[in-house]
């Protein structure tokens, strides 16, 4: 998180817990993410249930739901864990507007027309961004009323500033340590500058989606992500271009956010 905001005991011993689990059954898989089964997927899932995180998300105020979040996109989580935290349900739960990842491990699906039970909805597989999410086309459904679909908005744009701002604290500490003519390349004002732009406007995004819970906020946050990520890669330089690091699987989980929220036209 770029700015330290006031917390709460509830919301700090949740992320205490989260990190704790994440860091033995998740982030140990680096670059690998994606290999993972679905079986261990759902497993991760009950353990987070476990955790008690799902149920305090369900009661959560806006603050809390997105720090939380935000801390979801850092860490790269599986699509239908994080479209769960996005929904504040506390069962495997998909979102989206006219496509939606995950049917294939999700019990409920949630779009602008309402709720439904991924058995009550007809739907078709598509290609996906995000070669470790499958995403599929609504067709038809059997919906029940939803009245908080924008704060799925809202938390998907901080689950996106996570994955921007996990990019940029990479890039930092790689600017610190990797030498060129002589010096680290941090201290050249190319990289300085735009590290510093990048910093600014995820930090702008932040506050936007924190004062303002309607949906615009959302594609700000996606394009100052977008940024971040991008230059996070070129920095990086060719290794940033390479499966050995997390910034790729980053780039694709925040155009699959952007793809499944923002309206088309047939």
């Amino acid at each position: 998180m770029l700015l330290h905001v006031e917390e709460d005991e509830d919301i700090k011993l949740i992320v205490d817990s989260l990190k704790e689990l994440l860091d033995r059954e998740w982030n140990v898989l680096g670059s690998k993410k994606p290999e993972v089964n679905s079986g261990k997927i759902l497993d991760l899932f009950y353990k987070l249930k476990d955790l008690g995180v799902f149920e305090f998300l369900e009661s959560s105020s806006i603050l809390q739901s997105v720090l939380i979040n935000e801390f979801v996109g850092e860490n790269l989580l599986p699509g239908i864990i994080a479209t769960t935290f996005m929904a504040k349900k506390d069962v495997p739960t998909s979102v989206g507007i006219n496509y939606v990842p995950e049917l294939d491990k999700a019990e409920y699906v949630v779009t602008p027309k309402g709720i439904a039970k991924v058995s009550e909805v007809e739907y078709v597989e598509i290609k996906s961004p995000d070669p470790s999410v499958r995403v599929y086309k609504i067709l038809s459904g059997k919906w029940s009323p939803y009245d908080n679909f924008n704060f799925i908005f809202l938390n998907a744009s901080a689950q996106m500033l996570g994955h921007g701002t996990y990019c940029l604290n990479k890039t930092i500490e790689y600017a610190k340590t990797r030498i060129a003519f002589g010096k680290p390349i941090g201290s050249y004002q190319a990289i300085k500058h735009k590290l510093v732009d990048d910093a600014i406007g995820l930090e702008l995004a932040r506050s936007r989606y924190l004062v303002d819970t309607d949906p615009s906020s959302f594609e700000y946050s996606f394009k100052k992500s977008f940024r971040a990520i991008l230059d996070s890669i070129q920095v990086h330089g060719g290794i940033g271009f390479t499966t050995d690091l997390d910034l790729h699987l980053h780039l694709k989980r925040v155009i699959l956010i952007n793809k499944i929220l923002t309206p088309f036209v047939s």
